[in-house]
């Protein structure tokens, strides 16, 4: 097969062991790695593949082993699965790193999750192929994070032989419905960057710098080519890759529920009883990444279903590989504490030691409880030495989500921007706002976006719903987004005691257009009281969501509005855990944009990426007795013995990861 080999570069002073036939451990000091091994599908395509072996002065120990595999599009050799790679093979492991079709070494085409059908029997094809190897004891783990964490899902439908555990940083259940697309919307900061990047270190940019270097410009140019999206085919360096603008322009226009989203890997929804149910699944997920939603659908559908455990960690983290050791996102800081569980490869190991070399079968002496999160808004919310505002917050854990104490509570919009939980007495209520797609409100911060790109445009993560100076679409303001034209403010009144919001928040929403179709955005917001440091006080996301009318109430192929008729329709603004303090202020912001986090919609009714002209549309929503618009927040009892904070020297917990940890 064309086999090198080498050893990794400073491997002394990590000790690792194998267990040996009598129960005793032999020390392992050292890793040999075969590289670009040669692993063929069922269709022939070649699948460049690193195994890691455990080795004792330049040779490998004899197996057989348990088989750790991650299948990336972003190179096998990427620092993070080398580093994970060798860990695991000084612990015993073999740990195999492939890189997907299409991609540096691999043969074949890339397609994404909906390009590519083959994605999940590729990771089918590989897992069979290991455990045929001498060196493999037959047990096998998937591992890896976004793409490299759907395409395990994608794999396990296929029920290979002997994969008894997997850790899924972060992967969406439905990526139509709320991931490169939202509820109808195009995720445009998401799709757009990511499919730059990969164009930029495919195999044809590898090979042709000078075609690179165009690509390598846009990146740099990414604001300008968002200030004028739409894009259209042709228009870019990406025609230079015809593969990746195909991909994106196939996400773009494609809009309604089609076939192209339906495979395996980019939709496990509706496939659930298709899992195997003797596998462990570890979830690891943050408040702020694109995916959270979609972890706690994994959660409640996946754990009565699966013999062995199920448990999801979810921290105050963006989309990110490095999201267990993230103190901050965004433009806030919390606090060393949002890094208990990090690095990354700690938690694998450990889940991997116990779930996958372990005995264990079933949900009995777990190592981590079903649902392990961060609750955030502890602080004090000084501003910080590097500038972010001190959020704070403490981990909490579960047995199921939501908490058992958690009361579905209503508050209600009312005429002059009121919030109350006090429902309308009164008679006709509504308010108006003009939306215009040629200047569409900001995203400001956001939940569905990577902190990546250019840091004027892409802001990932909380923030200050303020627009920056230069942020792009802000030529109208420069001041807080409730104060533009078209954004709705609706608020509480300062808090008299402290309130705790966690799960899933909802918005009932009855509201009209003049538009056949067009967008309501619901964001959540705690707005501080002004401080020494922020004297203008802070209004911070907490979540948000879309909803193209076209596509409501969940609808596969979009139909278009009657304009003026009146429509109630609900909004999942998604989950997150939030101590509101005294002082503070809920808030929601209703508006039809939220850009460049998705697209405008032109309101014209037209195809979507295939419009011609945009035009402005007269948006009404109603809050009276008749029609009721109403925010519903998962209201959480303080301090409630079901769920416990997970404190340094506070507490002992039945989970033995957690014990270690918190030492």
């Amino acid at each position: 097969m064309g086999v090198t080999r080498g050893t990794t570069s400073g491997d002394t002073g990590f000790v690792a062991s194998q267990s040996s036939p009598d129960g005793s451990v032999d020390p392992v000091i050292e890793v040999v790695v075969r590289r670009n091994v040669g692993v063929h599908t069922r269709d022939g395509t070649r699948l460049a593949t690193d195994l890691y072996f455990p080795a004792n002065a330049g040779t490998e120990l004899q197996g057989p082993f348990p088989v750790v595999l991650e299948r990336t599009p972003y190179g096998r050799a990427r620092q993070t699965t080398v580093e994970l790679a060798s860990q695991l093979a000084r612990k015993g492991y073999v740990f195999a790193s492939q890189d997907v079709r299409g991609r540096f070494d691999s043969a074949g085409e890339f397609g994404l999750y909906m390009n590519d059908p083959d994605e999940g029997s590729d990771g089918d094809d590989t897992i069979r192929w290991l455990v045929a190897q001498l060196w493999c004891d037959g047990r096998v783990a998937t591992s890896g994070g976004s793409f490299a964490a759907a395409n395990q899902q994608g794999t396990a439908l296929s029920h290979p032989p002997g994969l008894r555990a997997q850790v899924l940083r972060d992967a969406g259940t439905d990526y139509y419905r709320r991931a490169l697309r939202t509820h109808g919307a195009f995720n445009v900061g998401l799709c757009l960057v990511w499919v730059v990047n990969q164009a930029a270190d495919s195999p044809r940019a590898l090979a042709q710098p000078d075609i690179a270097a165009e690509l390598q410009q846009m990146q740099r140019d990414l604001p300008a080519y968002v200030a004028q999206f739409p894009l259209r085919r042709g228009q870019s360096p990406l025609t230079l890759f015809p593969v990746y603008e195909s991909l994106f322009f196939r996400m773009y226009e494609t809009a309604d529920d089609t076939e192209f989203w339906d495979t395996p890997t980019s939709r496990l929804a509706g496939r659930w009883d298709d899992y195997p149910t003797d596998v462990a699944v570890l979830m690891i997920s943050g408040w702020y990444a694109h995916h959270v939603a979609a972890n706690f659908t994994k959660l409640t559908e996946l754990t009565p279903r699966l013999r062995r455990p199920v448990s999801l960690i979810v921290g105050p983290w963006v989309h990110d590989p490095g999201m267990l050791e993230a103190t901050t996102a965004g433009d806030v800081d919390f606090g060393a504490a949002a890094a208990r569980f990090g690095p990354c490869d700690d938690l694998v190991v450990a889940w991997l030691d116990r779930y996958l070399r372990g005995s264990t079968d079933d949900n009995s002496d777990r190592i981590l409880p079903p649902v392990t999160y961060f609750r955030m808004g502890t602080g004090d919310g000084h501003r910080t030495g590097n500038g972010k505002l001190f959020r704070g917050g403490d981990w909490q854990i579960t047995e199921r989500w939501p908490p058992v104490d958690t009361r579905l509570t209503k508050y209600y919009l009312g005429p002059g921007g009121t919030l109350a939980s006090d429902a309308p007495t009164g008679g006709a209520g509504k308010t108006h706002y003009d939306y215009d797609p040629r200047f569409p409100s900001p995203a400001i911060g956001a939940t569905n976006l990577q902190e990546v790109g250019h840091p004027a445009v892409f802001l990932a993560g909380p923030h200050d719903q303020r627009a920056p100076t230069l942020f792009l679409g802000t030529t109208d303001t420069r001041g807080f987004l409730g104060e533009r034209a078209d954004v709705r403010v609706f608020e509480t009144t300062p808090l008299t005691a402290p309130l705790e919001v966690t799960g899933s928040v909802r918005l009932t929403l009855w509201c009209a257009s003049s538009a056949r179709d067009t967008d309501f955005v619901g964001k959540l917001i705690d707005v501080y009281p002004p401080s020494a440091d922020y004297p203008e006080g802070y209004a911070m996301l907490l979540c948000e969501d879309i909803l193209r009318m076209r596509y409501r109430d969940d609808r596969p192929i979009g139909e278009l509005i009657e304009p003026g008729r009146i429509y109630e329709v609900q909004i999942d603004l998604g989950p997150t855990s939030n101590l509101f303090k005294v002082g503070h202020r809920i808030r929601l912001d209703i508006t039809s944009s939220s850009f460049p986090e998705y697209d405008p919609n032109p309101n014209t009714g037209e195809p979507m990426g295939r419009h011609t002209h945009t035009l402005v549309a007269y948006q009404t929503i109603y809050h009276d007795t008749d029609r009721p618009l109403c925010l519903i927040l998962p209201v959480r009892r303080i301090d409630d013995g079901e769920s416990r904070t997970l404190a340094a020297g506070q507490i002992k917990t039945k989970y033995a990861f957690l014990e270690e940890t918190l030492r």
